[in-house]
């Protein structure tokens, strides 16, 4: 892919984000615990795509390339390798167990690690994008 797809991924990330924020106090909790995880699963493809990495086929196989990506690029890389694993089983939690029942604090922990992980990928990607993926 070509650097614009890093980039196309980066912004998708930021628009799926942006309607986590508006959505967060909204009585669907199931959707936006699933829209934090596609908001950091774009970022993390933006990271990877901007590296020059093929993206995986699963999901899976993307969290883990990730964490192997930015393990050695210092502990707050290292923390927020971590975060996609949690959202993603929490939104398989959401989107498959008819039983689940995530409170309020849990959709905004949820936004809290999607804003610092798409913030943390930002600072990845090359330095002569970044400015452009806010407008």
């Amino acid at each position: 892919m070509t650097p614009a797809a890093w980039h196309k991924h980066m912004r998708k990330a930021c628009r799926v984000l942006r309607s986590v924020q508006n959505r967060a106090a909204s009585d669907e909790p199931e959707t936006v615990i699933s829209s934090c995880y596609y908001a950091m699963h774009h970022a993390a493809c933006a990271v990877l795509l901007s590296k020059g990495q093929p993206l995986p086929k699963t999901h899976a196989s993307l969290i883990s390339r990730f964490g192997l990506t930015v393990r050695d690029l210092g502990p707050e890389s290292r923390e927020a390798g971590t975060l996609p694993d949690r959202a993603f089983h929490r939104r398989t939690k959401g989107d498959y167990d008819v039983d689940v029942a995530f409170t309020r604090n849990d959709v905004l922990a949820a936004r809290d690690e999607a804003i610092k992980f798409v913030d943390h990928c930002r600072t990845l990607l090359p330095k002569q994008r970044r400015k452009k993926l806010l407008s």
